[in-house]
C-alpha cells in the first residue's frame, strides 16, 4: 500500500495549462530524469508568471518533495490545493504531504464526503457565483416589480427570491471557509522549523518552536521583519521571521 502512495505521489507532474508546451515538456523530461533541482527552478518561472495557475504550484511542489524540502513543498500543494481543491491529484498530494509532517487534511470525525463536498469551490468560484447570484436576483426582481400582476412577473419573483437565497448560501458557506485550516494560514518553511519568539524581534525570549512543514495560523503581518502566528492545537502563539513562514 506505502509503494501504491509513493508512485502515485512522484507520478510525472501534470502541465500547467497556459504555459508554453515546449517548454514544459523539457521541464517534465528534466524531472523524470531526477533532475529536480533544475525542473524545480523552471517551475518556480510558472508560478511568478502565473500564479492563479494551480498546476506551477503544484509540479513545484511535487520537486520540492523529491528534493526532501517538505516544508515548502507543504505550502506549494497548500496554494494548489486553494486554487483547485477538485483535483485529486492535488488533494492526495497535499495529503500525502502533511502525513509526512505528523498532520492531516480530514479534520478528525468529519467524513471524506463531506469535506470533499466543502471544498468541491475555491474561494474565488464561490466569490464569483456569489456575484452573479446577487446581480440575477436583483435583475430578477426588478423584472418582477415591473411586470406585477403578469404571469411572467410572478415567475420573475419567484427567480428573485430563489437566486438571492442561493446568494446568501454562498456567502454563508464563504463564511465557513474563514474557519478552514487555510484561511489566514501559512506554512513553517525553513529546514528544521521556526523559532516563536514573545516579541517581533531578537530582544525577545524563544517561547515555543514550530517543526517544518507545519500549518500555522497568521495573526499579525504589520511587522516588517516578523509574523505573529498561533498553532491552533497547542494552543500556542509567538513570532517568526517570515523568512520562515509563507503564507498560503
Amino acid at each position: 500500500m506505502t509503494r501504491l502512495l509513493l508512485l502515485l505521489l512522484l507520478a510525472p507532474v501534470t502541465l500547467a495549462g497556459a504555459y508554453d508546451r515546449g517548454e514544459l515538456n523539457e521541464l517534465n523530461d528534466l524531472y523524470k530524469n531526477d533532475r529536480f533541482e533544475e525542473a524545480l527552478e523552471g517551475y518556480n518561472k510558472i508560478v511568478a508568471q502565473e500564479p492563479a495557475n494551480p498546476w506551477g504550484w503544484y509540479n513545484a511542489g511535487n520537486a520540492l518533495f523529491r528534493l526532501n524540502r517538505t516544508g515548502p513543498a507543504v505550502f506549494h500543494y497548500a496554494r494548489a490545493f486553494r486554487l483547485n481543491p477538485r483535483d485529486p491529484n492535488i488533494r492526495f498530494n497535499l495529503e500525502f504531504a502533511l502525513r509526512q509532517t505528523g498532520q492531516a487534511l480530514l479534520p478528525d470525525g468529519m467524513p471524506r464526503a463531506l469535506h470533499y463536498v466543502y471544498y468541491l469551490l475555491s474561494d474565488m468560484e464561490i466569490k464569483a457565483f456569489a456575484i452573479c447570484l446577487f446581480w440575477l436576483a436583483c435583475l430578477a426582481g426588478a423584472a418582477g416589480f415591473l411586470l406585477d400582476g403578469a404571469p411572467s412577473g410572478a415567475a420573475a419573483s419567484r427567480t428573485a427570491v430563489i437566486t438571492a437565497v442561493m446568494c446568501l448560501g454562498c456567502l454563508g458557506w464563504l463564511g465557513a471557509r474563514q474557519n478552514s485550516p487555510f484561511a489566514g494560514a501559512g506554512v513553517i518553511t525553513k529546514t528544521g522549523g521556526a523559532r516563536l519568539l514573545s516579541g517581533p524581534g531578537e530582544n525577545f525570549k524563544a517561547c515555543a518552536s514550530a517543526p517544518e512543514g507545519l500549518l500555522v495560523k497568521v495573526l499579525d503581518s504589520i511587522d516588517d521583519d516578523y509574523y505573529e502566528i498561533g498553532l491552533p492545537k497547542e494552543g500556542v502563539k509567538g513570532w517568526a521571521l517570515k523568512t520562515e513562514v509563507e503564507k498560503i
